[in-house]
């Protein structure tokens, strides 16, 4: 059996195609042959099925739709079982990837980005299970932002399918190809430079010129803008008789994998994956933000590594160092630097301004599927140098302050972070202690969960002195955690990463002296939120001159805004605002970390 989805939906039996239903039936089974082998969510299904207009009982006509199509999988696949399988994650296709052929397609381009001669063999039968638009037939907002998102794929393999073909002399094949895709993307230049040189390369060098001059003009003609670097030096080349130079970029591709390890373990966080699965895959930018501690870093490397062979072209990190005692926050010009010997530039090749290394770290990602993760930004500013110029690699950034301009001028969904639901905070705890441990003293465990606030870093910190001491009874713990005043030195671990008093002071170090002022002052107040007037009497300044630093502390994640007006911070933080309030001839507690 295999499931096709780049062209009409089908399901093929041997040779001979099933008829696979309604559209609504041909959705669920395109969104869950994408997602496979991962599990869909009910929620995303009605979501990706029915957008903003779902019928009064979405989810039992979900289960209907479902049932449909086991029995259509069924038939065509001759197997005992149901095919989709329903597990607490949501539904699961139970298919082999390479029977979808959107993921051999995947494959077959991610296996000829690896030095070889088979390179061109793969890209050709990549290119070759195309079999028209992708999806064809299916409407809705999810089908079109895949269609968008396969299609860029898909450009991006012919691209590199004919600078192959060209540099080992099997153009010829190529040719209809290119034509028949840039006839449907006539604004794609990397396309039209790729099918000049093949025709050059074919010595049909009048009809290579005059497919130039076509793309030339499209260009002028439509978007009011001239050929880029390729295309007019493809262009000089043919029209004084010289040999054309190979394409740039031509050759073995630099693949890094500079993801740091996956966190052991990982729980929790299902609203949040499911709304990050839901995004379209063709790139872009994502922030996640929240306050110190709340597993922004976490999810973000989870969620990469879960998501990595959407880009076969590598992954790319980078500690921006926004918030970290390991030293000032990066200079963008020296992030820049970094990530372009990630992409194997030589040193002495790095141009010496910002504005140069951005240039070409910027033509380097051009044309590339590439995943680059961009941890602990201090601001937008330290940010936008680095995000690629052309579609293809999605940039996932974390940082402690809400990104708001790259929302505002980038259109990058925004995650931000709460605090863990209990139930996720319990399963942390499970996966640190073990079941036996937990169950034997829920009502420890439940404490432990208040004490520390539901904040990840602390639960962690929590369980790892707990797996320090296996004889500690958690009761003990728990009452360690409850006392306020010594709550910060349980909460320490052996390194600044590990102690939460540590992390916090990286957010306060980063405040203006005003905002570090009223911080303090919140600490003393057991009230779990404040309105605007009160906490202008608190600091003794007009309610219009307090506004700022409330907008202040917000951004940076320090205070919430939970209700219009109103606002507060977890236990944790206001401990600590409490403590550095309370240390005399310390105004600035970052000294101590």
């Amino acid at each position: 059996m295999e499931i096709r989805l780049l062209g009409p939906v089908e399901v093929v039996a041997g040779r001979t195609p099933v008829p696979a239903g309604r559209r609504q039936l041909r959705v669920v089974l395109a969104v869950l042959a994408a997602a496979a082998p991962r599990a869909v969510p009910v929620a995303l299904l009605i979501d990706r099925v029915w957008g903003e207009h779902p019928p009064l009982r979405a989810q039992q006509a979900v289960w209907t739709r479902v049932a449909e199509l086991r029995k259509v999988l069924a038939g065509a696949a001759g197997e005992p079982g149901p095919l989709v399988s329903w597990q607490p994650g949501g539904y699961t296709l139970r298919v082999d990837p390479d029977r979808v052929d959107l993921h051999r397609f995947r494959r077959l381009a991610a296996a000829a980005r690896r030095p070889g001669p088979e390179r061109v063999t793969l890209l050709a039968a990549a290119m070759d299970l195309w079999r028209g638009t992708p999806l064809a037939g299916l409407g809705g907002e999810w089908a079109a932002r895949q269609r968008d998102s396969w299609q860029l794929e898909r450009l991006d393999t012919a691209v590199a399918w004919a600078r192959e073909a060209v540099c080992v002399g099997a153009h010829t094949a190529v040719i209809p190809v290119l034509r028949d895709l840039v006839d449907d993307h006539p604004h794609s230049e990397p396309l039209a430079t790729e099918l000049v040189r093949a025709l050059a390369a074919d010595n049909r060098i009048g009809e290579a010129i005059a497919e130039c001059r076509a793309a030339c003009d499209r260009l002028h003609r439509t978007l009011g803008i001239g050929p880029g670097r390729e295309l007019r030096t493809v262009r000089q080349a043919l029209l004084s008789g010289a040999p054309l130079v190979p394409p740039a970029g031509a050759g073995p591709l630099v693949l890094p994998a500079q993801l740091p390890a996956d966190v052991a373990g990982f729980v929790g966080r299902r609203a949040e994956i499911a709304r990050l699965d839901g995004l379209p895959a063709a790139g872009g930018v994502l922030a996640v933000s929240g306050t110190a501690g709340v597993g922004k870093t976490a999810l973000t490397v989870h969620w990469a590594h879960r998501v990595r062979e959407r880009f076969p072209d590598g992954q790319l990190y980078l500690n921006l160092r926004g918030f970290d005692r390991a030293g000032p926050p990066r200079d963008p010009a020296e992030a820049a630097r970094l990530l372009l010997e990630g992409l194997g530039v030589p040193a002495d090749r790095v141009p010496a301004d910002l504005d140069g290394r951005a240039a070409l770290y910027r033509s380097l990602l051009a044309g590339r599927r590439m995943l680059v993760v961009l941890d602990n930004a201090r601001d937008t500013a330290q940010v936008r140098p680095l995000l690629p110029g052309t579609p293809g690699c999605l940039v996932l950034v974390s940082g402690r302050t809400t990104l708001t301009g790259l929302v505002a001028v980038h259109g990058a969904p925004l995650l931000v972070l709460d605090l863990l639901p209990r139930d996720e905070a319990r399963q942390l705890l499970d996966a640190r202690l073990g079941r036996a441990r937990t169950e034997a003293e829920p009502a420890a465990v439940t404490e432990i969960i208040t004490a520390c606030a539901r904040l990840p870093l602390a639960l962690a910190i929590a369980a790892a002195r707990a797996v320090a001491r296996p004889r500690l009874r958690l009761g003990v713990l728990a009452q360690e955690l409850l006392d306020a005043r010594g709550r910060l030195s349980v909460l320490s671990g052996d390194d600044p990463g590990t102690d939460l008093r540590t992390v916090l002071s990286w957010s306060y170090a980063a405040l203006s002296p005003e905002a570090r002022r009223v911080f303090r002052l919140l600490g003393p107040v057991s009230a779990p939120d404040l309105t605007v007037a009160a906490v202008a009497g608190l600091a003794g300044v007009p309610a219009r001159q307090v506004e700022p630093v409330l907008a202040e502390l917000t951004r940076a994640n320090v205070l919430t805004e939970r209700v219009p007006g109103r606002f507060g911070c977890h236990e944790l933080l206001r401990g600590y605002a409490a403590a550095v309030g309370s240390e005399a001839g310390a105004p600035d507690p970052t000294r101590r970390s």
